[in-house]
């Protein structure tokens, strides 16, 4: 596969606030996607494949099997090499997900999703690792904005969860004119999941998109975010976009928070989690348990063998928890 990959994924690139970013050139119009799936198809008649989990060619056609090659690297050679690095997914879900994706998956998008949009064939869609699959992708650009709210300029203040640092490398960002979008909130009904982001930042910013409950959105590299296109759907007759800004601000039926995707333009003050206790509490009275049963659950997985502790296992083993994963991990 192409080395831009693996150079991609060994620089670790990060987000300024949260999660990794990832590289906004896997995104593109429906029309595309639909040109490289049609050559592919082409190219399976002679005999190129991706079954079984291996890339097969034919090496009497060179021509034909270097083609079959480059579409792979382009366009699904950010998944084989960055994705597989980072989360754990093997060549083989990969491969199998290019032979559904050419053969199948493509062929229901436009039918799936061409209502939740005014214009489905002017955006652009990605597919990329979410817990623990790779899933489709819409990105939030200007085109997104546009058709829903009919200009680029929204402004509207939001909150957002983060930490000290967090906070500089978001005023950093407005000081030096560095766009990049984020997730907020305006309205939350339960206890945010990354322990680390212990403060809540009140900011103006310039809304892009705007959504009922977490859509589980993705930094891209050219500072948007992406939504989730398996998140699109809502409790009752609405859909999870909300059509006007406002609307996102009422009673949240998932009990989760409503996620507001937006560039910041200025911080208007800060908060520490659990000051407000009407507005979340920090540990709930169910992870409080969950946590102080942990060393037994852990003792009769790993500690009730009975042998003996010799070299080279001589270091008795910890039943205490261990440390949660960085902030941002999980990408929103």
């Amino acid at each position: 596969m192409n080395q831009k990959w693996k150079a991609f994924v060994n620089e670790g690139v990060k987000v300024k606030v949260h999660g990794y970013v990832r590289p906004a050139d896997q995104f593109h119009k429906l029309a595309h996607w639909e040109s490289v799936v049609d050559r592919m198809l082409a190219l399976q008649t002679k005999g190129m494949s991706v079954r079984g989990g291996k890339i097969k060619i034919v090496p009497d056609m060179p021509a034909a099997s270097e083609e079959w090659l480059k579409l792979i690297d382009h366009y699904f050679g950010y998944l084989l090499e960055a994705e597989t690095g980072r989360f754990g997914l093997t060549e083989k879900n990969v491969l199998d997900f290019i032979e559904d994706f050419i053969n199948h998956k493509f062929w229901a998008l436009r039918k799936q999703y061409k209502d939740y949009f005014p214009d489905i064939d002017a955006l652009k869609f990605g597919f990329l690792f979410s817990r623990g699959d790779i899933e489709p992708y819409v990105e939030i650009d200007d085109e997104f904005t546009e058709q829903f709210y009919g200009s680029t300029e929204n402004i509207k203040t939001v909150k957002h969860f983060t930490n000290p640092r967090g906070i500089r490398n978001i005023e950093r960002a407005i000081d030096t004119g560095e766009d990049f979008d984020i997730s907020t909130f305006t309205v939350v009904a339960a206890p945010f999941f990354k322990s680390k982001s212990n403060v809540i930042v009140t900011l103006k910013a310039n809304v892009k998109a705007a959504f009922r409950s977490d859509i589980k959105s993705l930094a891209l590299d050219n500072g948007n975010r992406a939504a989730n296109l398996y998140r699109l759907d809502y409790p009752g007759e609405e859909t999870n976009i909300c059509p006007s800004l406002d609307l996102c601000d009422g009673e949240l039926k998932t009990s989760l928070w409503n996620e507001i995707i937006a560039r910041p333009l200025e911080v208007l003050g800060v908060e520490r989690v659990g000051d407000n206790e009407d507005l979340l509490q920090e540990i709930e009275p169910f992870q409080k348990r969950m946590r102080a049963q942990h060393p037994r659950w852990k003792k009769r997985l790993i500690g009730m063998g009975g042998q003996k502790n010799t070299p080279p296992y001589s270091t008795k083993p910890s039943y205490k928890r261990s440390k949660s994963a960085p902030a941002g991990f999980g990408g929103s």
